[in-house]
C-alpha cells in the first residue's frame, strides 16, 4: 500500500527516473556529423558518442559536411594520489575525467561554444590485489566516459530552447 501511494504521488508530480532510455534532441539535430580534431579515427569516446546518438536520440549520423557537427575536442583522464599508507605507498586515488566539445550548425555557426564535462571518481588501492584494482580503474574510466556522453546528450537536448 505504501509503495503504491509513493508511486502515485511521484508519477502525479511528473517525476521520472533519469536513465539512458532516450534523449529528445531538437529536430535540427536529427542528422549530424561527429568529428574529432585528429580526423576520422574511432577512439572509444567516438564510438560511445555515436552509439548513444543513434540508439538513444535517433540521430542519423553522416560523414559529410553541410549538417550540424558535434566536435569532440579533447578527452583526458588523470590519476592523482589521495592518500598514502604507513609504508609510504599510495592507498587511495582520484580519477579526474574531462571532455571538451563544441556544436556548430550546418552553416558552421556556433550553437554551443567549447564546453567541458568534468567528472571525478575515487577508489582505493590494495597492493595484494593489483590486477583486480587495475580492472576496477578500467571500469571506472569506461563508466566516466559513459556518464560524460550522457551529459553531452542532455546539453544537446537543450539547444535552441
Amino acid at each position: 500500500m505504501f509503495f503504491a501511494a509513493c508511486s502515485l504521488i511521484l508519477s502525479a508530480c511528473g517525476f521520472q527516473l533519469r536513465g539512458a532510455g532516450s534523449a529528445s534532441l531538437p529536430p535540427e539535430l536529427s542528422v549530424m556529423r561527429v568529428t574529432t580534431p585528429g580526423g576520422p579515427a574511432y577512439p572509444p569516446l567516438m564510438v560511445e558518442m555515436r552509439t548513444a546518438l543513434q540508439s538513444q536520440a535517433g540521430v542519423q549520423l553522416v560523414d559529410t559536411p553541410g549538417v550540424p557537427t558535434l566536435t569532440l575536442l579533447e578527452e583526458g583522464i588523470e590519476s592523482l594520489i589521495l592518500a598514502i599508507d604507513s609504508t609510504g605507498k599510495a592507498s587511495h586515488y582520484l580519477l579526474n575525467y574531462k571532455l571538451r566539445f563544441a556544436l556548430n550548425d550546418a552553416a558552421g555557426k556556433e550553437l554551443l561554444g567549447s564546453q567541458s564535462v568534468k567528472l571525478q571518481r575515487e577508489y582505493s588501492f590494495d597492493k595484494l590485489s593489483v590486477l583486480a584494482k587495475e580492472k576496477e580503474e578500467e571500469y571506472l574510466r569506461r563508466e566516466m566516459r559513459r556518464d560524460a556522453v550522457q551529459q553531452v546528450l542532455r546539453r544537446l537536448a537543450g539547444v535552441g530552447r
